[in-house]
């Protein structure tokens, strides 16, 4: 499985399908894109999965150093079309983001996931993630 870095506008546009199924308030093409040139230069990676020119899988992440875990990928969207989906795709990208890790001499790998997502949490726990704690959030806008 080819897994491919998506750096450029043109490369990150692509992906614009797929994101809209993990985040169906996406609306815009040209502001995802320009978003997530932006949150590049704040050291976040977008890889993603082809058949053909078509984007069917991709994963977002970015390294984090805390004081919690030290040293850390962060996973910030993992998406698989969902006419894509049961091929492997998404096992392939968490492999990659923890091959990543490795190569980055990073300790963990994390991500959140929507509390409702029961399939994709069996995906995490079966490739020996735990779940270690509960998201919190407050909105201020």
């Amino acid at each position: 499985m080819d897994i491919q870095a998506l750096q450029t506008a043109e490369m990150i546009v692509m992906a614009f399908d797929a994101f809209v199924e993990l985040r169906p308030y996406l609306t815009d093409a040209d502001r995802f894109t320009q978003q997530v040139l932006h949150q590049q230069q704040e050291g976040y990676r977008l890889f993603a999965i082809l058949e053909g020119e078509e984007v069917v899988s991709c994963v977002g992440l970015r390294i984090l150093t805390t004081l919690a875990w030290g040293k850390i990928v962060y996973i910030d969207d993992l998406i698989t079309k969902s006419s894509h989906r049961g091929k492997g795709y998404g096992h392939a990208l968490l492999d990659y983001a923890i091959k990543y890790a490795h190569e980055h001499g990073c300790a963990q790998v994390h991500l959140d996931s929507g509390y409702t997502r029961n399939t994709a949490h069996r995906v995490y726990l079966n490739h020996g993630f735990d779940i270690a704690g509960h998201h919190f959030s407050r909105k201020l806008i």
